[in-house]
């Protein structure tokens, strides 16, 4: 009896370990990162830099899956309807945790309640973005022509950061201009491009091989300071619009109820990621910048951010979807 006992008891703490969800055994099977935007976007990229990183570290297969739609709300849901296990991770940006909440007058989720924050990826500015043979060579110009014309000028977005430069940016410039929505930016570009619409707030990653190779041209960049991969381009506050200043950022969650200890060898292997010169030079090479959070920290940032979103929404006046 008392050896049937024990096997029982043994099977009995097997089982309950069974979920693979403690850090000791993590890893043990396939990691899913899903990115709410398409392939060839900047999140998209940065994050199969993460999969290879996570993958060699760990010996897992790492896959990445691009759900772009409804300005990431579609890949947020699915996340949610995957276990709380650490093996369906959110690579997403301030557009599902922190804009979304301002832009929608209903959300299918709660970015702050429904996920648990786990390391912050990088940070990256908007570059207001024409193509070469535009007319306007810098913002005082395309506020000008903007004011000239009859028909308000056009601009796509690919995410909430696009548009929200975009609209901060049209409010700031006293200008009425149309917006054209995108499920990612790649396909603005190419209609920018193609002179569908006239420009776009675009991600340095996305758009900086085209201005490159000559075929669009950068006005201005949201950030605070100058691009170091484009020193002549001037801030927006330098080409007269100080107050326009926004940032977009890149991080990583979870499903909330995922054990501590596993949200915190993520951060571990995440952060191992940030740190590494190779992908510092990455990320100086697309203008942006490493950004190393904590999971308490990450979600401080997004607590901060959503209000700002808020303010952004309230001054721009955007209209609610």
């Amino acid at each position: 009896m008392r050896a049937c006992l024990t096997i029982a008891f043994g099977l009995l703490i097997a089982l309950l370990g069974m979920d693979g969800t403690d850090a000791a055994s993590y890893p043990s099977r396939r990691i899913n990162l899903v990115v709410p935007f398409p392939a060839g976007s900047a999140t998209d990229a940065v994050t199969r830099r993460l999969a290879e990183s996570i993958g060699a570290a760990t010996n897992a297969t790492v896959v990445v899956e691009n759900k772009p739609g409804a300005d990431g709300n579609l890949a947020a849901l699915s996340v949610l309807k995957a276990d709380a296990d650490g093996y369906t991770i959110f690579v997403t940006t301030n557009s599902t945790q922190s804009a979304n909440v301002n832009l929608f007058n209903s959300m299918p989720y709660d970015p702050a309640r429904d996920f648990a924050p786990v390391a912050g990826i990088m940070t990256i500015p908007m570059m207001l973005t024409v193509k070469a043979e535009f007319p306007a060579r810098n913002v005082a110009e395309f506020i000008a022509l903007a004011k000239a014309r009859e028909k308000p000028l056009s601009f796509g977005s690919g995410n909430t950061s696009s548009r929200g430069a975009a609209e901060l940016f049209r409010f700031r410039a006293g200008i009425a201009m149309q917006h054209v929505p995108y499920r990612g930016m790649p396909q603005v570009l190419t209609d920018v491009l193609s002179g569908e619409i006239d420009c776009v707030f675009a991600d340095p990653a996305s758009a900086q091989g085209l201005v490159q190779d000559g075929r669009l041209r950068v006005l201005a960049v949201t950030s605070s300071e100058r691009l170091a991969t484009m020193p002549a381009v001037p801030t927006i506050a330098e080409a007269g619009l100080p107050g326009s200043e926004l940032t977009a950022w890149v991080g990583v969650f979870v499903r909330a109820g995922t054990p501590d200890d596993v949200i915190a060898r993520l951060n571990e292997l995440t952060t191992a990621f940030v740190t590494r010169e190779e992908t510092k030079a990455y990320l100086e090479s697309v203008g942006a910048k490493p950004f190393r959070a904590t999971p308490g920290e990450l979600g401080a940032f997004q607590e901060a951010d959503t209000k700002r979103w808020a303010e952004i929404v309230a001054i721009a006046k955007i209209e609610r979807k």
